[in-house]
């Protein structure tokens, strides 16, 4: 059968309060008379003491002292003194002893009841009595002797005969008659304490037993509350006893589950998130899969019919060299995508390192302005340089060109003709922000955040409009972040900003200057 904890408890403390009882009451059968008597001993003892000093000090002067004392404690006193009897606590001072002629006398008689009383004694202390009357000194182990005895007729006394000094002795006898009474009185008197004891304590069991569960069962109902994700109740007790602690280290528990709850729901949240962008980036692969094979597979078809041409067909010079153009520059792009897909490899295993340096930025920008004129003048696009004489920077001169160049050509790749590309820098406190406007076609907000990521491209059919293969701009937010540098973009009023920071120069510009130059020589 399952008890409740109120219910154990209550057993438990009636159990305990009767374990008491019994064991009490073992204690007075079997310890307390002895222990009583004992008591009772030194009881006489000590009045023997005292009796002996107000003799010793006052002599016969100190009877009445005595007479107090052996009316205090019920008992016969008597001192022999030199074999005279020097002191009687009884009212004539006398000594009650059977004559010699009388013991005689009735040791003639013949009937049984003659005979019995021929052989009793008298008490042991008025044998002692005698004896010290008649010169003889008792043998005696000590000062003082004491022991319990039972005359012939049945009456329990404890005798207590002690030296006072030489030739002088003390006797002191008292019944034990009234001591065994007040020893039954005791008993009866604990027995009936311990009864009404019981009672109090199985009551005083249940009460208590149910104050001390009533915490404990509102600490469950919390606790099932917590198991069922419930963390609106809380310990509202204002005890500092230990279920006062309990009840304050649950509803800690329970605000750290709460909290954890919550931190877990979120941690639910950011996963399906990274799962979805997982699936996302997934759909992005194959994607990629399917535009390198065909960036591939067009310049492959390509350059195998125009070298088939070659091959198999007469040409005049200015034919010939057309077709190895045509050959040339679709070379050209599959090498420009192996080596970004290299590049990109490298950057997520992180073995692409860069060496930062100082120079001049808007020498480097000339560079680049030089590269492009011939694309630029071809597709008739306004290019405008709103760039300083002079920026000197700190980085990796070849990855900023290689960062430079990608916002160009995309740039390049989605302004129409007759449209405006504007490069500007604008001047920070430790940096400098380098911006490529192109006049177009805006992002949508929904793909901005997916342009940085690999293998994203906008034109999603992989057409040729554009050109490109989706990796350029993953490409610069990795090189930005190895400069530890920012990067983004923005729709511009009629068109879109693209934009990265670049640290200042930490030297002169002079010896930026000839390191540029000595580079340049190199």
């Amino acid at each position: 059968m399952k008890l409740s904890i109120r219910k154990k408890v209550c057993l438990a403390l009636v159990a305990f309060s009767l374990f008491c009882a019994i064991t009490l009451a073992l204690i007075i059968v079997i310890g307390f008379n002895p222990f009583y008597y004992q008591f009772k001993k030194n009881g006489m003892i000590s009045v023997g003491q005292d009796v002996k000093t107000v003799y010793e000090q006052n002599g016969s002067d100190g009877f009445d002292d005595i007479d107090q004392i052996s009316q205090e404690i019920g008992a016969d006193i008597f001192i022999i003194d030199h074999g005279k009897l020097a002191y009687s606590s009884r009212p004539d001072r006398r000594v009650m002893m059977p004559p010699m002629h009388e013991r005689k006398e009735i040791g003639e008689i013949t009937d049984g009841r003659a005979e019995k009383e021929m052989h009793m004694q008298p008490p042991r202390h008025v044998r002692e009595i005698m004896e010290l009357l008649q010169g003889h000194e008792p043998n005696l182990n000590g000062s003082k002797e004491i022991q319990f005895y039972e005359t012939q007729n049945h009456i329990k006394l404890l005798d207590l005969i002690y030296r006072v000094q030489d030739h002088t002795y003390l006797i002191i006898s008292q019944p034990i008659a009234p001591i065994e009474e007040s020893v039954q009185i005791a008993k009866q008197f604990v027995v009936i304490c311990g009864i009404l004891w019981l009672i109090v304590a199985v009551l005083g069991a249940f009460f208590f037993s149910r104050e001390l569960t009533r915490p404990l069962l509102k600490l469950k109902k919390l606790a099932q509350g917590m198991t069922a994700l419930d963390f609106s109740h809380k310990w509202d007790g204002k005890g500092d006893d230990e279920i006062g602690q309990l009840g304050n280290s649950l509803n800690a528990l329970s605000d750290q589950l709460d909290t954890a709850l919550s931190d877990l729901k979120e941690t639910n949240k950011e996963l399906q998130k990274q799962l979805d962008k997982a699936n996302e980036v997934e759909h992005m692969r194959k994607q990629f899969i399917s535009a390198v094979s065909h960036e591939l597979k067009t310049p492959l078809a390509i350059i195998q019919g125009y070298a088939e041409g070659l091959d198999d067909l007469a040409f005049d010079d200015d034919t010939r060299n057309r077709y190895c153009r045509v050959i040339r520059s679709e070379t050209e792009k599959m090498d420009r995508l192996v080596m970004d897909l290299l590049n990109l490899s490298r950057l997520e295993t992180g073995s692409f390192r860069i060496e930062k340096t100082d120079f001049d930025f808007t020498a480097l920008a000339e560079e680049t302005k030089e590269r492009f004129a011939g694309t630029i003048a071809e597709k008739k696009i306004h290019m405008q340089w709103d760039l300083p004489e002079e920026i000197l920077v700190n980085g990796d001169p070849e990855r900023i060109d290689q960062i430079l160049n990608n916002y160009i050509s995309n740039a390049i790749d989605y302004t129409e003709s007759g449209k405006t590309i504007r490069i500007s820098t604008e001047e920070n406190q430790d940096t400098y922000t380098v911006s490529v406007y192109n006049q177009g076609i805006q992002i949508a907000p929904e793909n901005q955040g997916r342009l940085w990521q690999a293998f994203f491209k906008v034109d999603s059919a992989r057409t040729r409009t554009f050109g490109g293969h989706g990796l350029g701009l993953s490409i610069v937010a990795a090189l930005v972040k190895l400069h530890e540098q920012h990067y983004g973009m923005y729709n511009a009023a009629d068109g879109v900003v693209f934009w990265f920071t670049i640290a200042k120069a930490k030297t002169s510009q002079a010896e930026a200057a000839i390191e540029q130059a000595e580079r340049r020589q190199d």
